[in-house]
């Protein structure tokens, strides 16, 4: 049920960074590629990322590097 959950602009702009990274370099962008694309702190990707993931936008791959992946 959560995928059908709304997402934010800010949100929308990160997942698509996120997919357009993936695409382009067959693996997932650090926390600090994606704060240092949207001029936040890598604390604040952090919150985006576990919110995207939440939502089932993504999911997250625990202790792994470059852990995103898209659904």
């Amino acid at each position: 049920m959560s995928n059908f959950l709304p997402i934010t602009e800010k949100e929308s702009e990160i997942l698509a960074f996120i997919y357009g990274y993936i695409d382009d370099n067959k693996y997932s962008p650090t926390r600090q590629e994606i704060a240092d694309r949207f001029k936040m702190s890598s604390q604040a990707a952090a919150y985006f990322i576990k919110k995207l993931a939440k939502k089932d936008k993504l999911k997250i791959t625990a202790r792994k590097w470059r852990n995103i992946k898209i659904k």
